[in-house]
């Protein structure tokens, strides 16, 4: 049990780490869930990813923690420290461990540079648990004042907590474009009846992001999210062609719905006679169709000329002749 727990853990450090290690995650994250009037001074275009090279001797380092370099609009600087926290348990120590990070991290900054002053960093705590996070957020909640004339002298130390779990359904759709609040949607998705009710919500989210690299990265993310739900193997690379990024995101989340419907099914994402059939959905190119499956394939254009797609685009997507998708088309009437 330890060890899947570990395993699980590992899981999600590594996807989220992927994941906010770009750029544009963490401006959605930032204006979508800090909001505070700093971020609307940041210049994003030229936020940098930052090493983490220190090791911590009271706290062994987090592989998962991310550190970002954000130049403000009018010239001056500050650091982002995403702390990564994908414990079952809520960690009461918290404060007392991210403060003892920070230190590190300054600790690094004076002994590359011992005549320039600190600069401001941003610790920014990322939970996924079960659990609410009811942990102190400063060390000051969790010293002991036995007096308060010592109240001035005491460590101040606090740090941001976004706890993905407290978000409620209707607060997270009400940010639209932002591919944080689908993700934060799908991970508060504990079952499939849940998924089901934030499926259309996650999709229009989708539908409506702009930037096509965001999109991949998206893509990357669930096709880790769905290795890990299902087993089957994925390639986002191979299946994200222009023009059908959201389609083939959405059909993801729908084979997941399936997966966890029917766990016994581990072939249902490769098996063309399975695809094409939830509205909205636009077949891309799956590796198993592409290996013969032609009866999925055709069975997959069927379907996109009856949700209305174009001959040209059914074309592209299945790799049919143009003729044959024509033909396809005339006798659907």
């Amino acid at each position: 049990m330890a060890r899947k727990k570990d395993e699980i853990k590992d899981f999600y450090d590594r996807s989220y780490k992927k994941l906010f290690s770009y750029k544009g995650f963490v401006k959605q994250l930032l204006q979508g869930f800090v909001r505070l009037k700093w971020v609307e001074r940041v210049d994003f275009d030229k936020i940098t990813l930052e090493p983490v090279s220190f090791i911590d001797r009271l706290f062994k380092k987090k592989e998962a923690d991310i550190i970002w370099k954000l130049p403000l609009k009018e010239g001056s600087e500050i650091y982002l420290y995403l702390l990564l926290e994908f414990q079952s348990a809520v960690d009461k120590t918290m404060a007392l461990r991210f403060a003892s990070y920070i230190l590190n991290f300054y600790a690094e900054r004076i002994a590359k540079e011992k005549n320039k002053r600190l600069p401001v960093v941003f610790p920014l705590l990322l939970y996924n648990g079960k659990q609410r996070w009811n942990a102190a957020r400063s060390l000051q909640e969790m010293i002991e004042l036995v007096d308060p004339s010592l109240r001035e002298y005491l460590i101040r130390f606090k740090y941001f907590a976004i706890d993905i779990g407290s978000f409620s359904k209707r607060s997270l759709i009400k940010l639209r474009n932002n591919l944080v609040s689908a993700i934060f949607l799908l991970e508060n998705a504990r079952n499939e009846n849940e998924l089901d009710s934030v499926l259309k919500e996650i999709v229009e989210i989708v539908k409506s992001e702009m930037d096509k690299e965001l999109l991949v990265r998206f893509g990357d993310w669930l096709e880790m999210l769905f290795k890990r739900t299902t087993k089957a193997e994925v390639n986002f690379e191979e299946i994200i062609s222009e023009g059908s990024e959201y389609t083939m995101i959405v059909e993801t989340l729908i084979e997941m719905r399936k997966k966890w419907e029917n766990k016994g099914i581990q072939k249902g994402f490769l098996d063309g006679k399975q695809i094409g059939r939830q509205e909205g959905i636009r077949e891309g190119m799956q590796k198993g169709i592409q290996k013969g499956m032609q009866k999925g394939i055709v069975q997959t254009a069927i379907e996109l000329l009856k949700e209305g797609s174009s001959v040209e685009f059914v074309a592209k997507v299945t790799k049919l002749p143009i003729r044959e998708v024509e033909k396809l088309k005339r006798n659907i009437g």
